[in-house]
């Protein structure tokens, strides 16, 4: 029984030391997405629930299959979410300009909560590039532990301007 106690003493400590040592930068990079992926649906909402006040039938399915294609990159990875969030902001722009336009008081008070979520994005999208330079710098100085031990990769990064 002794043994089997210090066997599993030993095993906690080295999974302490690991998280503390290897996993540190990767569990910063997963709560930064986690934050992103709640902000981005909220955000989509928002847009879904405005989104018949847009006049061109075109942008709403554009934005609609935007949305929808982001949501399935969550199921995916994250460096797909990332992608396709970056194609949906592109066009938000359009629809955006024309929300700011609306005369509808209900309208305005959703775009206005959606700038508002939209400021604290470029703050998440930051926090997590920033974690994700630090887990992947930390990935380049040991890559044979990450890739063979541990199956982990390098991540991609927000590349907005």
């Amino acid at each position: 029984m002794i043994i089997i106690g210090i066997i599993i003493l030993v095993i906690a400590f080295l999974y302490i030391i690991l998280s503390v040592t290897v996993f540190k930068e990767y569990n910063e990079v997963e709560a930064n997405y986690e934050t992103l992926i709640k902000v981005l649906e909220t955000r989509d909402l928002l847009l879904m629930r405005v989104l018949p006040e847009i006049k061109s039938n075109k942008t709403k399915e554009q934005i609609t299959n935007l949305v929808s294609n982001r949501l399935n990159a969550k199921k995916i990875s994250a460096d797909e979410l990332i992608l396709r969030d970056v194609e949906l902001n592109k066009k938000l722009k359009v629809v955006y300009d024309e929300l700011n336009e609306s005369k509808n008081p209900i309208v305005r008070e959703e775009f206005r909560k959606i700038v508002h979520l939209e400021k604290n994005l470029k703050q998440i999208r930051r926090n997590y590039n920033e974690a994700v330079e630090k887990y992947n710098a930390k990935f380049s100085k040991n890559p044979k532990l990450y890739l063979k031990r541990l199956h982990m990769k390098p991540l991609n990064t927000y590349d907005f301007k």
